[in-house]
C-alpha cells in the first residue's frame, strides 16, 4: 500500500492529525497500539481559557479558541455526534479573591472570557461564602467519543492496523519511509507517552504526569456547570459527574492510588456538601514536554520522520489549533511553525552546526 502519512498513534493527536491531511486531501494509514491506555481515554477533556492562578489568559488561547470552536463543529457535523458541549466554569472565591478577579478581568483583557461580577446566588450543596468568578466561554470535549469515532471511519476504510510499532520492521528511504507492506512519503509520530520510547526522539526532553480521576454519582446535586477549586467537578450527566485531576510526576504507571482518592475527595470537601458514590477510578499519562509546549515538526536528520506530541493537559484547547498548523506544513501551504512548539528547540546546535 502506497499513501502520503503513516500516522503511528490514534489518540488525541493522531486523530486531529489525520483529520486535517484527509480534509486536505492527502491519504493516511494508522497504526494503533491498542494496549497502550491514551491519555484522551481518560482525560475529562476540560477546556479553560483562563489561567486561574494569575488570572492570565490561556497561552495563545486567542487564537486556539476559534480554532477549537470550528474543528469540534467540523467534526460534529462529520460524525453526527456531539463532542463539544459549552459549560460556564464556576472558581470558588476565598476571601479577597472577587476583588482580584474584578481587577484582573479589566487588566488583562478577559471580557472576552470572564463574567465581571461575582456570583453570589446560593447554589445548592456549594460552599461559597465569598461567592463565585464565573467563566462563561468554557466547556468540556468529550474526547473519548472522539477517538472512538475516528478509530471506527478507519476501520471501515481498512485505514488502520491496530498493533504496536515494531521499529525494527521500519525502513527509511531516501524519498520515503516503509513499514511491512505499507510506504508512505513520512511517517508521522503521535504516541503520547510512548514517545518515550521512541530511538528518533530520544534527545526530546519530556516530563509526562500521570492524572488521576474519578466518576461520582451525586446523590442530590443538579449543578450544570464546571465547579472549581483546587479540583473540578464536572458534569457528564444522569448525576455524573467527573472529579479531578491529580498531577504524579513520579509515579508513571497506570494503576489508579488510594492517596489519588484522598486527595481529590479532601479537596472536593472543602466546597461541596451533598452525598455522592465513587463508581470509577482511572489513571493516564499526560504527554508533557520539558517547557508544556507541544512537539511539532520533522527530524532534522531524518525528514521523512515526524512528530507531533506533548498536547499535556490542555490537549484538548491545543490540539485543533496545532493539527491544522502542522497539516498545513505538511501540505506546504507555511513554511514555518510556531517557534515555541517547533521540533527544531531540541536541535538548535545540530541545526547551527
Amino acid at each position: 500500500m502506497k499513501v502520503d502519512y503513516l500516522i503511528i498513534g490514534q489518540g488525541l493527536a493522531g486523530s486531529l492529525l489525520a483529520y486535517e491531511l484527509q480534509k486536505a486531501g492527502k491519504s493516511c494509514f494508522v497504526i494503533d497500539n491498542p494496549k497502550q491506555v491514551k491519555a484522551s481515554e481518560v482525560a475529562a477533556g476540560v477546556v479553560n481559557p483562563v489561567v486561574f492562578r494569575r488570572l492570565t489568559k490561556s497561552w495563545l488561547i486567542d487564537d486556539l479558541y476559534p480554532q477549537l470552536r470550528k474543528t469540534y463543529a467540523e467534526l460534529e457535523k462529520h460524525f453526527e455526534v456531539k463532542l463539544f458541549y459549552p459549560l460556564k466554569i464556576k472558581k470558588v472565591f476565598g476571601n479577597g479573591e472577587a476583588d482580584f478577579w474584578q481587577k484582573k478581568w479589566n487588566e488583562n483583557n478577559l471580557q472576552d472570557y470572564l463574567e465581571a461580577s461575582p456570583d453570589k446566588q446560593p447554589h445548592p450543596f456549594v460552599k461559597a461564602e465569598f461567592g463565585m468568578g464565573t467563566v462563561a466561554e468554557s466547556g468540556r470535549v468529550d474526547l473519548k467519543q472522539l477517538v472512538k469515532k475516528m478509530q471506527h471511519q478507519l476501520k471501515q476504510r481498512q485505514l488502520i492496523r491496530l498493533e504496536k510499532l515494531n521499529f525494527e520492521a521500519l525502513k527509511l528511504e531516501e524519498n520515503q519511509v516503509c513499514y511491512r507492506d505499507i510506504c508512505a512519503e513520512k511517517i508521522l509520530f503521535c504516541e503520547g507517552h510512548a514517545v518515550s520510547e521512541n530511538p528518533f526522539f530520544e534527545t526530546l526532553r519530556f516530563r509526562h504526569t500521570k492524572g488521576e480521576l474519578l466518576r461520582i454519582k451525586t446523590e442530590n446535586y443538579r449543578g450544570n456547570f464546571i465547579l472549581n477549586k483546587g479540583m473540578f467537578l464536572m458534569p457528564e450527566g444522569e448525576q455524573l459527574y467527573r472529579l479531578g485531576a491529580t498531577y504524579d510526576w513520579d509515579d508513571l504507571s497506570l494503576k489508579t492510588t488510594t492517596q489519588a482518592r484522598q486527595e481529590l475527595q479532601e479537596k472536593l470537601a472543602t466546597v461541596f456538601t451533598d452525598q455522592y458514590l465513587v463508581v470509577d477510578q482511572q489513571a493516564g499519562i499526560r504527554p508533557t514536554a520539558h517547557d508544556r509546549r507541544p512537539v511539532m515538526g520533522l527530524h532534522p536528520q531524518h525528514p521523512q520522520v515526524g512528530i507531533f506530541n506533548g498536547l499535556g493537559s490542555k490537549g484538548a484547547m491545543l490540539g485543533p489549533y496545532f493539527a491544522r498548523q502542522f497539516a498545513a506544513f505538511l501540505c506546504g501551504e507555511i513554511s514555518e511553525l510556531h517557534t515555541e512548539v517547533t521540533i527544531n528547540r531540541y536541535f538548535k546546535n545540530q541545526k547551527d552546526g
